[in-house]
């Protein structure tokens, strides 16, 4: 049987840039805070208005960053499973197949050979998250390819 990979993390790359923008914009701010202080139309004691920009960009470098690092250390983690053997192979058709609504706010999620796997397009990881109604390859009885760590999908190969 002939598969063709239609995901594969090393392939695919860190995809979590999408999750830092916010913490990206709210450094930048925090930035212009910081530079503009002593204009700021700000009310109350000195210290609260000359502390405030300096705790708004802590905070927002704080999060950037703790963001960053957490995705990305999962990224890592996966990848070197994938490229050293460190991952579990599945194969078969996909059963108990449950979609995911184009608007979220449930997992998709199926089964192959008794394995179950979930996951969402909203959710911030490197591993594979297209659902069926963003595009996604898996369907009922599809027969696929699975590499995966834990419950992560880190390469899918679907049969022509």
């Amino acid at each position: 049987m002939q598969y063709e990979v239609v995901f594969d993390i090393g392939r695919a790359g860190f995809r979590c840039w999408w999750f830092l923008a916010p913490g990206l914009v709210l450094t930048v701010v925090g930035s212009a805070l910081v530079y503009f202080r002593d204009q700021l139309p700000l009310r109350g004691p000195r210290f609260v208005r000359r502390a405030f920009p300096f705790a708004f960009l802590g905070f927002a470098a704080f999060w950037t960053v703790t963001a960053f690092g957490f995705t990305y250390v999962e990224y890592l983690r996966l990848t070197r499973a994938l490229t050293s053997g460190g991952a579990s192979i599945v194969e078969g058709r996909v059963e108990a197949f449950d979609p995911m609504p184009y608007t979220g706010h449930k997992d998709e999620s199926f089964v192959v050979a008794g394995k179950r796997f979930r996951y969402s397009d909203f959710e911030a990881t490197s591993a594979f998250n297209n659902s069926r109604s963003h595009g996604g390859p898996i369907d009922e009885g599809v027969q696929v390819r699975v590499w995966y760590v834990g419950n992560r999908i880190v390469r899918l190969a679907v049969a022509r």
